[in-house]
């Protein structure tokens, strides 16, 4: 017979070893957490930088709304943390690239033939009605041979 307090001492183990499990992936979690936030602050302080000494130039539609970094300053300043100085956004917008040079001026200047088909000749004319002959009859459908006429109208429609 089992002691009384042999189940919870079961029960208690494997709690101990779920709150174990629980505490080494949040642990892990968080570590990683920690490293990519870190990889994140190094990046945008390298990019601050880039951007301070006129560094980095940006597409126009790259570049932050002015009254919305005005509202991140302002935001910032009212928690007491620092607000970085960037120049102003003309400076930061990159030119637009030059166009595109032609590859090549003699490639532009030669000249393109196309081939052409002969000309088909044209079918003589069509005789008045009363020159033409008559069409030949066309023989009459068989019901019971269905496939075997269906073939046959093929190989007339294929010319085969």
């Amino acid at each position: 017979m089992s002691a009384p307090n042999e189940g919870f001492a079961e029960a208690a183990a494997r709690f101990r070893a779920d709150v174990s499990a629980a505490v080494t992936r949040a642990s892990r979690a968080s570590a990683e957490a920690r490293a990519q936030a870190a990889r994140f602050r190094e990046e945008s302080g390298a990019l601050a930088a880039r951007a301070r000494g006129g560094e980095l130039k940006v597409d126009a539609g790259q570049v932050t709304d002015a009254a919305a970094r005005e509202r991140a300053a302002q935001w910032r300043r009212e928690r007491g943390l620092p607000v970085d100085e960037y120049p102003p956004t003309a400076a930061l917008v990159a030119a637009p690239p030059p166009p595109a040079p032609p590859e090549d001026a003699e490639e532009e200047r030669e000249t393109v033939v196309l081939e052409r088909d002969e000309p088909r000749p044209q079918p003589a004319p069509e005789p008045p009605a009363a020159q033409r002959p008559a069409p030949e009859p066309t023989p009459p459908r068989r019901d019971e041979d269905d496939d075997e006429y269906f073939a046959d109208q093929q190989i007339l429609l294929e010319g085969g």
